[in-house]
């Protein structure tokens, strides 16, 4: 059990855990958006059965629990997805999902109440603490086998989602992929 977000460069420590995963490896940084990947997948769920066609996950730039969840989505949903940055230190703070009926949106920007929207539906606050160290590791604990999603998305998501970055950002350089 790790937690990329003490160290002193997250993306470099997540890069790091992709290149020597081992079955049972985890990261407190992935624990952390178990709430908000349940709430995703819940509605989803509950919406039309249309595909999402991109995705955005806006959080800090200093945030490795935003760069995976933006690799989970990327892998679980199989369509682009960019990640915006905010200021170091304001943590993971929203999803936007796109599909032709309109966007599903969930947003944190503060506190411990997120508010879910969605076409056609009324406006939702749902509950979504930020979780501490403590309550991680006790989930961690409490889950002893391996979690193969987590292998999925520190191997081979957070490649595809940093491939596509470097696609886009070398598209509006006027460069090829």
């Amino acid at each position: 059990i790790t937690d990329s977000e003490a160290a002193p460069r997250p993306r470099q420590a997540l890069r790091a855990l992709g290149a020597a995963y081992a079955d049972g490896d985890t990261d407190l940084a992935w624990t952390r958006i178990s709430l908000w990947r349940g709430l995703l997948a819940a509605a989803l769920d509950q919406a039309t059965a249309e595909p999402v066609t991109s995705a955005t996950v806006t959080g800090a730039s200093d945030s490795p629990s935003t760069d995976l969840l933006a690799a989970w989505l990327a892998l679980t949903l199989d369509c682009p997805v960019s990640r915006s940055r905010r200021p170091p230190g304001t943590g993971l703070s929203s999803v936007r999902l796109d599909r032709e009926s309109g966007p599903l949106q969930l947003g944190r920007p503060e506190g411990d109440v997120a508010t879910l929207t969605q076409p056609g539906q009324p406006e939702r606050r749902v509950a979504l603490p930020r979780r501490n160290n403590p309550e991680c590791l006790a989930e961690e604990l409490r889950r002893l086998d391996p979690d193969d999603i987590y292998g999925e998305v520190v191997t081979a998501g957070l490649e595809r989602l940093e491939a596509a970055a470097a696609a886009t950002t070398s598209a509006r350089r006027g460069g090829s992929a």
